[in-house]
């Protein structure tokens, strides 16, 4: 399998959503909704070899893969990524995971060049990450750790009936620190690497087209107009799945800028004052220090 690999990485509420419902309106690139299916069945089927293609273990990976928590947003049936897994022949764990990214893409009817991840769990498992594909490209999402926790704060006002609704911290400098400490983490970890790009989320929403070219030139692809359309599609394969649409409603409407800065009507002064303390230098490192 002659295909590139990326992930998306970010602290919770920072755009990540968005910018893989851009990406996936690519006609190039395929990224699926998030699961961790990725690292989860690795320890078990870390010695994947071709053999294993005509064994039990085969059946029992599928088995295992639809019972990975999200996975059934996927809405993947097992035959079809059997069939799929059979086609691409991996002989390593990490083709063989690929194969399952690839099933997504056929089910879409694409024919990708680079297979996409995002998913804020990998941002407490980059090793881990580095060690299954060497050879990736990291694309890094930063947003205003202030309009994050904003973002984080309105979370309460939905219903803790919903399954999969994240659960994140509710004091301003809880959320600070988790701020600074994921988006410094990941910056640290990757920024002396040339597959590593970072990207401002308040830039792509002022420069979508600007942005998003920069990133696809890494991938020697170019912007196509439908990226811009996400919000639009048709497919539910495209759209925000309706397990995660409670708190992801924005994915539904164009760009909208006002977004950038409500931190300053949303939040008190004390509150300001506190994550600007508790955050000083992911603040200052990411340029949103005044």
């Amino acid at each position: 399998m002659n295909i590139g690999q990326f992930f998306i990485l970010g602290n919770p509420r920072s755009g990540t959503s968005l910018l893989r419902l851009m990406l996936n309106c690519h006609s190039k690139l395929s990224v699926p909704p998030e699961c961790g299916f990725l690292l989860w069945l690795e320890p078990k089927y870390r010695d994947w070899s071709e053999k294993d293609l005509t064994s039990n273990r085969l059946n029992a990976f599928i088995q295992d893969l639809q019972s990975s928590r999200k996975f059934e947003i996927w809405k993947l049936d097992s035959d079809f990524i059997l069939e799929e897994i059979k086609k691409q022949n991996p002989k390593t764990y990490q083709t063989l995971a690929q194969s399952v990214y690839l099933s997504y893409a056929v089910q879409n009817e694409k024919q990708p060049v680079f297979l996409g991840d995002k998913n804020n769990y990998y941002i407490n498992h980059l090793e881990a990450l580095d060690q299954l594909f060497s050879q990736k490209f990291i694309i890094h999402i930063v947003r205003d750790g202030r309009d994050v926790a904003v973002s984080y704060k309105k979370l309460k006002n939905i219903a803790d009936t919903y399954k999969y609704k994240p659960k994140l911290p509710t004091s301003i400098e809880d959320i600070a620190k988790e701020w600074q400490r994921n988006t410094l983490n990941i910056h640290e970890h990757y920024k002396k690497s040339q597959f590593y790009t970072r990207i401002r989320y308040e830039d792509l929403l002022l420069r979508p087209i600007e942005v998003l070219s920069n990133v696809l030139m890494k991938f020697n692809l170019h912007f196509e107009p439908e990226m811009l359309e996400f919000y639009a599609q048709k497919s539910d394969f495209m759209k925000e799945p309706k397990e995660t649409l409670a708190w992801k409603k924005k994915t539904l409407e164009p760009i909208d800028i006002n977004l950038i800065g409500s931190f300053k009507t949303q939040l008190t002064n004390a509150e300001i004052s506190s994550f600007n303390t508790s955050a000083a230098v992911a603040l200052k490192t990411f340029g949103y220090a005044s």
